[in-house]
């Protein structure tokens, strides 16, 4: 990060003073200070400063068309005018189901939730009471928010998450209640094998089997075809209802997000993020018997004050027409393809073993020699080359993650000029990373 942002320092100076670590999201913490940002438009943020910077994070891929997009701008002030806000129903939350599930082949019902760990713990409200069971399992490297039984083995310490066919539950982070995290069954992601032995000795005490279908929050690493089948099927046989956490994978990897690409159908999945271009809201979606269970007076509950909030419905209704014929997921995938191609045939020319992985706009670079296929394998991604390359990065005016185990992301408003100069940061960014 550039030292001259005098402006982000003085705001740092006022933030620590009334906010743990000056940001609202510890990912947004940086060493000396945090980069404060004053206003966005397409592809780019200006900070507070005045300095524009290429944004690689683009809101987690939140924000797929290009933040500011006209037509979701448009449709938020014309809510905003009409003066709704929240703690009601109306007419355009009909039109959001019902583009919504345009989009997405084989959910029946959807309900509009705000965040996505807010989604996966209706989801998993829904599967204990359709089974009458109370364990979860989850795979090694999946992450669905900071409750205490879904921040378990998202981002474990090798060391500490045991046999990689058997994987010990370990807590995302201190407070968390010891009990419920060691009840949560670990799966070890793309091992068949072990998934299937687990699954077949804890199948009668299991609700459901929740995952990413890719593990995008560990960078962008997919699922091979072969295990989500095998999910699909063990999940069938034994009465256990699957779960796709689709809040990163829905909108970007096709209409219908990994279920679509892989033509394997959850019985519920929830989503988020690309749904309405940055605007927080996220759904749960499903099978109609299990959809129906959240009617009152019928099952779990299923409330919240900002659900379905007007001015996010209204991004939601601008954004998924715009998502809906594949398209777009088609140019994003083609943008991210020439990105792996470049980085493949930059880091052999730098003499450094790292892979690009992603898909559909998501991105990530591993420093490590081959392709990677689980969290285990991400995890080894040299922390020393990866600090260089980022900071090579931030010293080209791009927003980027610092994490080795982060993810980035492209938006429709990434075109030919931004593309060439991601390409020519990661030339300066690999050159430095080899030293």
């Amino acid at each position: 990060m550039p030292t001259e942002l005098s402006t982000s320092r003085a705001i740092f100076d006022r933030a620590r003073r009334v906010t743990p670590a000056g940001v609202h999201s510890n990912a947004r913490a940086r060493d000396p200070h945090p980069r404060y940002f004053a206003r966005a438009e397409g592809a780019y943020l200006w900070d507070a400063d005045g300095r524009r910077v290429l944004d690689l994070v683009m809101g987690n891929g939140a924000v797929v068309l290009g933040h500011g997009h006209p037509a979701v701008t448009e449709s938020v002030q014309r809510a905003v005018a009409r003066g709704l806000t929240c703690g009601v129903e109306w007419e355009r939350a009909v039109e959001a189901a019902e583009a919504f599930l345009r989009c997405v082949p084989g959910m029946d019902l959807v309900r509009f939730a705000n965040t996505g760990t807010e989604a996966v713990t209706h989801a998993l409200h829904v599967a204990r009471h359709a089974t009458g069971r109370r364990r979860l399992a989850k795979v090694e490297g999946s992450y669905h928010g900071w409750t205490d039984e879904l921040y378990v083995s998202a981002f474990p310490d090798p060391d500490e998450a045991g046999d990689p066919k058997a994987p010990r539950p370990v807590p995302g982070g201190p407070g968390l209640d010891p009990r419920v995290v060691a009840d949560v069954l670990v799966l070890p992601f793309n091992d068949e094998e072990g998934t299937r032995a687990l699954l077949e000795a804890h199948a009668h005490e299991l609700a459901a089997v929740v995952l990413e279908p890719v593990l995008i929050d560990a960078g962008f690493i997919p699922a091979t075809p072969g295990y989500l089948r095998l999910l699909r099927e063990l999940t069938r046989k034994h009465g256990i209802v699957l779960i796709f956490d689709e809040i990163l994978t829905g909108f970007r990897l096709a209409p219908g997000g990994a279920a679509e690409r892989y033509g394997v159908t959850p019985d519920l999945a929830t989503y988020g993020k690309a749904m309405a271009n940055g605007y927080p809201i996220a759904a749960l979606a499903g099978r109609e018997e299990l959809m129906r269970s959240t009617e009152p007076g019928r099952g779990p509950a299923y409330v919240g004050t900002f659900n379905g909030h007007a001015v996010s419905l209204a991004a939601a209704v601008a954004t998924l027409p715009l998502l809906a014929d594949g398209s777009l997921q088609s140019e994003l995938a083609r943008r991210t393809a020439r990105l792996r191609r470049s980085f493949a045939a930059l880091a052999r020319e730098a003499g450094v073993p790292a892979v690009l992985a992603g898909d559909g706009g998501h991105f990530q670079w591993y420093f490590v020699e081959g392709p990677v296929a689980d969290y285990r394998q991400a995890a080894r991604s040299d922390p020393e080359r990866c600090r260089r390359f980022t900071a090579s990065l931030e010293a080209a005016d791009m927003l980027v993650a610092r994490n080795p185990i982060a993810h980035h992301a492209l938006s429709l408003a990434h075109g030919e000029a931004e593309l060439a100069a991601i390409e020519e940061a990661f030339r300066e960014a690999l050159r430095r990373a080899r030293a």
